[in-house]
């Protein structure tokens, strides 16, 4: 059943509204715009029946206070009133509220009018939801696609096969021992699992390249943060989703790109992936250089704390050491 509003300093009026209204709908009423404040967020009405002229707080005043709240700007407001001058009337519905009806009122106008807001408030939250269903479905294909993008990068070097899946697995890892929700855990492998998606910008001469790369060239490779993070951006669906791409080469000491953050200013969830990702590329053997071991990587995941890496992080990744070979060896054979 609807919940209607009815805010009104005449309590002799108000009790009419619920005589008419209580029969088809569920009716609570008040009278002023204080009160209603007080009480709005459990009432969680569908519709407000609001008088114009009120001490203290007039119907204009609490109206707009209504509208900047964010839990009742989509609340459709009829004004009722004994005022007839057409000009207050055009003013009303220009500030915002739904319709405007004058006293004394009639059951069937007024029955007729809430209906009818309630009808088209309906029809409105409907399209919203099919509108917001259809835009998670374009972006989810859309996702999806750029997710078999970067499959398609990692296949482009024997090398990295298999890198993104395996920064995303133990990105998940960290954030578990980071006491992170599932919720956000989940979100965190999307995130992750696209975090090199700009390198579909940089050619294959630079990104296969064997010998150390030209300082032009190497500018081209580090421009797939950037790149990376606007070809996410536009997918609202997905919060945060370029913010892995953009600052996983971001250092805990400033030194990184792109933006030469420093510290706490890397979102968390770029300085997860930055270990997860330094990892794996020192876990694996590259067209430059062979893997290292077990010993080496600990060294260098130690030794770059505090400067590379989050110190935070480098902890809640060395907890899961003893497994972390078992989950590659698992992941290898998925590739």
């Amino acid at each position: 059943m609807y919940r209607i509003l009815a805010i009104d300093d005449t309590s002799f009026f108000l009790r009419v509204l619920e005589d008419i209204l209580s029969e088809y709908f569920e009716v609570f009423t008040t009278v002023s715009g204080e009160i209603a404040f007080r009480y709005m967020e459990q009432l969680k009405p569908d519709l407000i029946l609001l008088d114009l002229a009120m001490p203290k707080v007039d119907g204009w005043q609490t109206m707009r206070q209504l509208k900047m709240r964010p839990d009742c700007s989509d609340i459709p407001i009829i004004f009722i009133t004994s005022q007839t001058d057409k000009a207050i009337e055009a003013e009303c519905l220009k500030q915002g509220a739904y319709d405007f009806i004058t006293k004394p009122v009639s059951k069937e106008v007024l029955l007729s009018r809430v209906k009818k807001a309630l009808e088209v408030k309906r029809y409105s939250e409907e399209l919203k939801i099919k509108l917001e269903q259809k835009t998670k479905e374009l972006e989810e294909v859309s996702l999806a696609s750029i997710s078999a993008m970067t499959a398609l990068i990692d296949a482009r070097d024997s090398y990295t096969k298999g890198h993104s899946k395996r920064v995303a697995r133990y990105s998940v890892l960290i954030a578990e021992n980071m006491n992170w929700s599932k919720e956000e855990i989940r979100r965190l492998y999307d995130i992750a699992m696209l975090h090199d998606v700009g390198k579909v910008g940089v050619p294959d001469k630079i990104l296969l390249k064997t010998t150390p790369l030209t300082p032009l060239e190497m500018a081209v490779m580090k421009s797939h943060t950037v790149m990376g993070a606007e070809i996410l951006k536009d997918i609202t669906t997905f919060r945060d989703l370029e913010l892995g791409a953009r600052y996983h080469h971001e250092r805990f000491d400033g030194k990184g790109y792109p933006d030469g953050l420093f510290g706490t200013e890397i979102p968390l969830l770029a300085r997860i992936i930055c270990v997860a990702d330094s990892f794996d590329a020192m876990s694996s053997n590259r067209c430059y250089r062979p893997r290292l071991n077990p010993a080496q990587i600990r060294k260098e995941l130690l030794r770059g704390s505090g400067k590379q890496f989050d110190p935070e992080v480098v902890w809640a990744f060395l907890k899961t050491w003893e497994v972390l070979p078992l989950i590659r060896k698992e992941m290898q054979r998925q590739v």
